[in-house]
């Protein structure tokens, strides 16, 4: 509801979420064509090679660690803008 409503240059996303994964959401989003174009970038603890690789197989933006230092993270996200 609140993408329905709102305009966002970008989505962080996290992995383990109460109701449905953090994938199950980005699938969802890329599967909508009012949020296929948003993008997104997952943020989360999850850091085991079975996890990083189902969602970069999904193709987000990128999947960055909750552990990062927080000016590492405002970097890459200034980072990611830049590059647009």
């Amino acid at each position: 509801q609140f993408l329905a409503k709102n305009h966002v240059d970008l989505i962080l996303l996290d992995y383990e979420m109460p109701v449905a994964s953090g994938l199950q959401v980005f699938e969802m989003l890329k599967a909508n064509e009012n949020t296929a174009h948003i993008p997104v970038i997952f943020l989360t603890s999850k850091d085991d090679k079975e996890t990083v690789m189902k969602v970069l197989s999904a193709k987000p933006e990128k999947y960055l660690l909750k552990s990062m230092p927080p000016e590492k993270l405002l970097k890459s996200v200034n980072d990611f803008f830049k590059g647009r």
